[in-house]
């Protein structure tokens, strides 16, 4: 059977390939090390990782400590009896007190005319392979889907997770979101299933042009927010070993928004150190 679909999709242009999963949890390892080392001819591998928390981002400017987090604050908060609701909790003065009013903004550039065209929820970052209005469309049908998941049907107009503005009731949804996966996860444990598509916290690398490096959250947020409320001090991720999987600073000439005109090389370059100093940031 496996040779007759092999056949099939080779008569179709498409190639069949192993996948593979390599165990590096527990350790601590540079990015570039892992891209080199593991890829072999013939397999697709995923690689198990562990991520310090302050090695993280989320909103392009969190890290995921306690106190550089509001949405991990917010379970913390919980935990200890001191948010009992949206209204005491950290992400509802997070929500006013970022606010971006457009995409420009959201990436803390000082002017950039294209970029302050594109609402803030489709902002783009210079080496995304995806259009601003691909990106809208994306962010656009997660957010319905997310609604829809609690039961409310309001759509992006009530608030994008990652900023404010943001509806008491959007705001709502994100604090039962939060006290859901943390209360699912102190009973039950974490264990990932990387060979689901939304069965592990995933993301890929940016890394400086002296090596330093951080992990961009791209999927499983919340998991991550909830594994640093339990006192996680590394979060375990899955990555992808493709071409994707690093964003390197001396490769900013090749990156698609650089190149058509987006983002200058600048500006590309200020985003980038911008998100990998962050930690160092108050």
């Amino acid at each position: 059977m496996v040779s007759f679909i092999r056949s099939l999709l080779g008569k179709r242009g498409f190639q069949l390939r192993k996948l593979t999963l390599i165990n590096l949890r527990g350790q601590i390892i540079h990015p570039l090390e892992v891209a080199y080392t593991t890829g072999k001819i013939g397999l697709i591998p995923s690689v198990l990782m562990d991520i310090p928390v302050s090695k993280c981002r989320t909103q392009l400017w969190n890290t995921l400590e306690e106190s550089k987090n509001p949405f991990v604050k917010t379970i913390v908060d919980y935990s200890n009896n001191k948010a009992s609701g949206y209204d005491s909790a950290a992400i509802k003065a997070y929500y006013k007190s970022y606010v971006p009013n457009n995409a420009c903004e959201v990436l803390r550039l000082s002017d950039n005319e294209v970029l302050k065209q594109i609402p803030a929820h489709g902002y783009l970052l210079p080496w995304d392979n995806q259009t601003a209005d691909e990106i809208i469309k994306t962010r656009e049908r997660v957010a319905l889907n997310e609604n829809r998941q609690e039961g409310k049907q309001i759509d992006i107009s009530a608030g994008y997770t990652d900023f404010g503005p943001v509806d008491t009731e959007k705001g709502e949804i994100e604090f039962k979101r939060l006290v859901k996966t943390f209360e699912n996860i102190k009973k039950q444990g974490y264990i990932e299933n990387p060979y689901l598509p939304d069965g592990a916290i995933k993301g890929y690398f940016l890394i400086g042009e002296n090596n330093d490096w951080c992990f961009i959250v791209k999927s499983g947020k919340h998991r991550a927010y909830a594994l640093s409320a339990i006192g996680y001090q590394n979060i375990p991720v899955v990555v992808d070993c493709n071409i994707g999987m690093v964003k390197r600073v001396n490769d900013l000439r090749f990156w698609p928004h650089v190149n058509n005109g987006i983002f200058s090389k600048k500006e590309a370059y200020t985003v980038a150190n911008k998100m990998l100093d962050v930690a160092n940031q108050g």
